[in-house]
């Protein structure tokens, strides 16, 4: 189950870099957003290395990036 989590995250976070269609980023940000959440949420109920816990950082930080730079109005 900890594998299946940590995969369901990063997968949503692959779509949203791989993705050339603005009118879909917002969408898919959301949904990448709620599984690092849920994924962070989990961290306090169980183990997760150093490794992924700087990878969910980085992975928030890319994407409050993203929608600064494709949503100008987002702050």
């Amino acid at each position: 189950m900890k594998e299946a989590k940590s995969l369901e995250w990063r997968n949503l976070y692959q779509k949203v870099v791989s993705e050339h269609d603005p009118e879909r980023l917002p969408e898919l940000i959301a949904r990448a957003e709620v599984a690092i959440y849920s994924r962070i949420r989990h961290m306090h109920k169980q183990k997760i290395d150093d490794a992924e816990k700087q990878a969910l950082e980085d992975a928030l930080r890319a994407l409050r990036d993203l929608k600064i730079q494709h949503f100008p109005g987002w702050k």
